[in-house]
């Protein structure tokens, strides 16, 4: 991907250009999910903000040995997106 994008060094020497780069890399992400969620009817009216608010809420802890992983309780949105994504949302 750096080198389709003509990105010719990773390194940056400051945080500013971090910053940027990790923004950049959040928006194709984001545009990546946004343009998986049409087909669903459920999310294709969700915007931008609502995707990223809902999707920063999902995580899943996994434990080896005798603990069970932790999941947080998940809303309908974010069972919505998940299902759009063909993601499972089984603990």
């Amino acid at each position: 991907m750096k080198n389709d994008l003509d990105m010719r060094k990773i390194r940056v020497h400051t945080d500013d250009r971090m910053k940027a780069r990790l923004q950049f890399v959040s928006e194709i992400f984001l545009r990546e999910i946004r343009v998986r969620l049409r087909d669903s009817e459920d999310c294709k009216k969700m915007t931008r903000k609502h995707i990223s608010s809902y999707i920063k809420g999902i995580y899943k802890i996994k434990f080896t040995g005798k603990y069970k992983d932790v999941c947080p309780e998940l809303s309908k949105s974010q069972r919505a997106i998940l299902e759009a994504l063909g993601l499972s949302d089984s603990k």
